[in-house]
């Protein structure tokens, strides 16, 4: 089987077509290649119980290279993303503490400020009544506060839009993601039929035929996509987290 090279690669993915069912020319290339082997007494079946050939090998190892072949066609396109998403979420951690702390100093502040007293009176301040001169001391936290509650502000919705951010890169990748494993499962699929044509061929043809299974023993398996994911699991639990928090924020209004 000719796969799609790197250019055709996503005209692929779109097209239930390609993967929907072998072609008529292409089915009787495989019949004469499953009767062929089977009157040279292939498939033959190994140690573990499963039945291989030569052409079974060529199609489980096309179905490899593919797999390996988009997996890595996505994490070069997607690396520069995945760089940011990295970036993102280590400056929304520093951000979340600059909060943090932010917070504690204006929940500090406003506590020296509760229940305060006239103390000494300032120079001018000798013909003021104490009521005068408790609305000055009122309204001088007021002004102290202020910077501190802009600082306050001005940080959450730095962490708001970096949340939102964070969150727009990671459901992109998820989307990447699904997309490249569903060309996977196509493949899968096709390949399955292009074995069924093949096996029945052989089966026919085959001395041991009472013995084969009615369906083919073969795994299309691939380690491509668990490489993939794998190297990028731990930036994306951060994103998840980061993304969760954003919706829940976006509910409430918090940052």
């Amino acid at each position: 089987m000719k796969f799609p090279d790197a250019k055709s690669e996503r005209l692929f993915r779109r097209s239930k077509k390609a993967v929907k069912k072998v072609g008529v020319f292409e089915g009787l290339q495989l019949k004469f290649t499953g009767w062929r082997d089977g009157v040279r007494n292939l498939p033959r079946e190994d140690d573990q119980g499963h039945w291989v050939s030569p052409h079974l090998d060529r199609e489980v190892r096309s179905y490899e290279e593919f797999s390996s072949q988009v997996w890595g066609q996505l994490q070069m396109k997607k690396a520069s993303v995945y760089v940011l998403m990295g970036e993102l979420a280590d400056s929304s951690a520093r951000t979340a503490a600059q909060l943090q702390k932010a917070r504690s100093d204006l929940e500090a502040a406003m506590a020296r400020g509760e229940g305060t007293t006239i103390g000494i009176r300032k120079p001018g301040e000798d013909r003021l009544t104490e009521a005068q001169v408790k609305e000055r001391r009122t309204n001088e936290r007021i002004r102290k506060l202020a910077s501190v509650r802009e600082k306050v502000s001005s940080l959450e919705h730095k962490l708001t839009g970096q949340k939102e951010e964070l969150s727009a890169l990671f459901y992109r990748i998820l989307e990447e993601n699904n997309s490249t494993r569903m060309v996977c499962n196509y493949v899968k699929e096709y390949m399955m039929q292009r074995v069924d044509v093949y096996w029945n061929s052989a089966l026919h043809a085959h001395r041991d035929n009472a013995k084969m299974p009615a369906v083919p023993v073969v795994a299309f398996t691939s380690q491509a996509e668990e490489l993939y994911l794998k190297q990028h699991s731990a930036l994306m639990e951060k994103a998840e987290s980061c993304s969760l928090t954003a919706q829940d924020n976006r509910g409430t209004g918090v940052a």
